[in-house]
């Protein structure tokens, strides 16, 4: 394999892990908060409820 097909596979397959524990841990996508100490990364979706 190239090194450059390694770096995408190793890339989605961390994407997908991210993904399977949001899921896990929140009943929906629509809104995700992350927050640090200094920073906070907040992701909405238009979601009907």
């Amino acid at each position: 394999m190239k090194p450059t097909k390694t770096v995408v596979l190793c890339l989605l397959i961390v994407c997908v892990t991210l993904i399977a524990i949001t899921l896990l841990t929140r009943r929906n996508l629509c809104e995700v908060k992350i927050r640090n100490d200094k920073q906070e990364v907040a992701a909405r979706l238009a979601c009907s409820a």
